[in-house]
């Protein structure tokens, strides 16, 4: 365009040879009030009728809206997958192969409805390296990254609106075994906070030094000040929640505004944690609630004796369940549906003791189970542990809800600390 239409000489219309600095010599001259002046020229001109390339013009726009309705289907088969986490390439990218992926295959759903999209994949699909198809796994890599940074600077601009926010991080080891550190953001948009996530950041290292210095390079990065930065949450780690040496008193040696508040899900499931190792007798109890999931587990004729007993209670009973040491959810199940079907499973291993076919292991087995289930102890822990650990995962998954607010969840602590001192009394 400028040698065409410029008026007077430059670098772009004589020559040009300054590789070395050509990519910021083509940005400025791309921003230049010369360029744009010439590009106008350009396009009112290709507006005239009756030139000579009317109709190069026109097959040019035609190709080009004929890629953009590729772009489209194409666009919103990816937000689809990314959306929900779904995997994109299987182990070929061959059209009409039944392990083609979720990418290849939704193309081809698709293009059973859309006589286009269905043209396309018959004209260009399997075409190979060095034919553009835009139906490529790199295509789908290419698309999904500027996706992402289009997204992740939308959060950024809202966040920037905000002014005032809080953040949450914390690390969990990838595949590949690098440390990723998750960065959560929490603000205000249209009266109502919101939280989003930002980025996997890899870290080496998990002293709060360390950590302080990769939060505080985040938020320069992407020109949000620490200053306005009114919380921050994190898990009970003394690298983390340290009073004097944890990253929260890094941060707040920074901006003693940060005010940090616990993760309130995690610090309720430590308690969960030293409560149920308080004493002997309820760490042999829910011992005992392990063993016996893994008693019939492990065999799948138990399992089925399991069923077959439970299925008197009526149709989809819960079974007895495995044990977390870090999710207590999955011991209030494991309690709730020992609780539920304490009868059954009884007679469930009854029936494995007088069974002839049975080995004498298992039947010493199921013996040693069901003299402990006729204990009052067992009894009495099983209905003091399930009142107890589904209040407790009730609190725990209200305090884990994005749309919180800090009022409601003192009002829901304060009401578990008085059912739990009812319960003690």
């Amino acid at each position: 365009f400028c040698k065409l239409f410029n008026e007077s000489d430059s670098s772009f219309t004589t020559g040009f040879n300054d590789w070395k600095h050509g990519l910021k010599s083509i940005s400025d001259h791309e921003n230049s009030s010369e360029h744009r002046k010439n590009l106008y020229t350009y396009i009112r001109r290709t507006k005239v009728v009756g030139r000579i390339d009317t109709e190069l013009q026109l097959q040019l726009n035609e190709k080009r809206n004929y890629w953009i309705e590729v772009f489209r289907r194409i666009v919103a088969v990816i937000k689809f997958l990314a959306s929900r986490g779904l995997p994109f390439r299987g182990s070929n990218e061959i059209f009409g192969s039944n392990r083609n992926g979720n990418y290849l295959g939704m193309l081809e759903l698709i293009s059973e409805f859309d006589p286009f999209l269905r043209e396309h994949i018959k004209k260009f699909g399997n075409s190979g390296r060095g034919k553009a198809s835009f139906l490529s796994s790199t295509i789908c890599e290419e698309l999904i990254e500027i996706m992402g940074k289009k997204v992740f600077m939308g959060i950024i601009a809202e966040v920037r609106q905000a002014k005032y926010y809080s953040i949450s991080i914390d690390s969990t080891p990838d595949v590949s075994h690098v440390d990723q550190l998750t960065f959560i953001i929490r603000y205000c948009k249209n009266g109502k906070s919101v939280e989003r996530f930002l980025k996997f950041i890899p870290i080496y290292g998990h002293d709060a030094e360390n950590l302080c210095e990769v939060v505080i390079k985040f938020l320069n990065e992407n020109d949000i000040s620490i200053s306005n930065c009114r919380g921050q949450s994190y898990d009970n780690a003394a690298n983390m929640a340290g009073r004097y040496n944890g990253l929260q008193a890094r941060i707040n040696d920074i901006n003693s505004l940060a005010f940090f508040i616990p993760c309130s899900a995690h610090s309720l499931n430590l308690v969960g944690v030293q409560a149920a190792e308080s004493t002997k007798e309820v760490c042999k109890y829910f011992d005992f609630v392990q063993n016996l999931y893994t008693f019939f587990s492990a065999s799948t004729h138990r399992w089925a004796v399991l069923i077959r007993a439970l299925a008197t209670l009526g149709p989809r009973q819960k079974v007895v369940k495995n044990l977390s040491d870090t999710r207590w959810s999955a011991r209030a199940d494991a309690v709730f549906a020992l609780n539920n079907g304490y009868e059954p499973i009884k007679t469930a291993l009854e029936s494995l003791i007088t069974a002839e076919n049975e080995s004498e292991e298992t039947k010493t087995r199921a013996t040693g189970f069901k003299k402990n289930m006729e204990k009052l102890e067992t009894v009495f822990l099983t209905i003091f542990w399930n009142d107890v650990l589904i209040r407790l995962n009730k609190t725990n998954k209200m305090l884990q809800k994005t749309t919180l607010t800090l009022s409601v969840a003192v009002k829901m602590l304060k009401s578990l600390t008085l059912y739990i001192s009812e319960k003690r009394n």
